[in-house]
């Protein structure tokens, strides 16, 4: 392996090591990334730290100030309403048209989703469940044939990760959130579109409010 291949490698370690960190909320908006610091944590030189940080920048993943200090991106309660309300409108049309086909071989996997929910619930299995959301999500978006749709309900997905983990700490969300998808699914798999698309439609219009529920979810207040 040549130094150059090393050095990717490396940056991608430390690139992805810090995603991981800021989507699930380990390090929080205004945190500041000190690329020495980094650099020992992983037992890297910074020039891999300095390389993934400035990839992560360009996500907007975090900001980059004078003399190459970087944070953790702000962002704020305004911005996850907007995005929620576009994930309002958008989601539930996707379920309408997957409910019109209802469950076949290409939708199985929704069923098999909805199921392991229902299990890991039963067992209070919380780290699978959390698992099950996002999957739930995402088999959403990758099932819809509409590629406009999937291609704006992929975008709004990725911005809303770290709200969406915020949210779903809280066990008592997390309950709520699993008892609305298996209603959801209920009802494609019985293919009633109608309370498909209106089941859907309450159940995205109920998650920003989950957001301010949080006691602690001042932090995002002043972004």
């Amino acid at each position: 392996m040549s130094n150059q291949t090393t050095k990717k490698s490396l940056s991608n370690i430390v690139y992805e090591d810090l995603k991981a960190k800021i989507l699930n909320n380990n390090l929080l908006p205004g945190n500041k990334l000190i690329e020495i610091d980094i650099a020992k944590d992983l037992n890297v030189s910074r020039t891999p730290v300095r390389e993934a940080l400035s990839k992560l920048s360009k996500e907007n993943l975090v900001e980059s100030h004078p003399r190459k200090s970087y944070i953790v991106s702000k962002f704020s309660l305004k911005d996850a309403r907007e995005l929620y309300d576009v994930r309002a409108a958008l989601e539930p049309l996707a379920v309408k048209e997957i409910c019109e086909e209802g469950i076949t071989k290409r939708t199985e996997d929704l069923e098999l989703i909805a199921l392991e929910m229902q299990s890991n619930l039963k067992q209070k299995n919380i780290t699978s469940i959390k698992t099950n959301v996002i999957d739930w999500n995402l088999k959403l978006i990758e099932l819809t044939k509409n590629k406009f749709l999937r291609e704006i309900m992929s975008l709004i997905n990725s911005k809303l990760y770290r709200f969406t983990s915020f949210i779903v700490n809280d066990e008592e969300n997390l309950f709520e959130i699993c008892s609305s998808i298996k209603i959801i699914f209920d009802n494609i798999k019985a293919q009633d579109c109608e309370k498909a698309y209106n089941s859907s439609l309450k159940y995205v219009s109920s998650i920003y409010p989950m957001l301010e529920k949080k006691s602690n979810y001042k932090m995002f207040k002043n972004y």
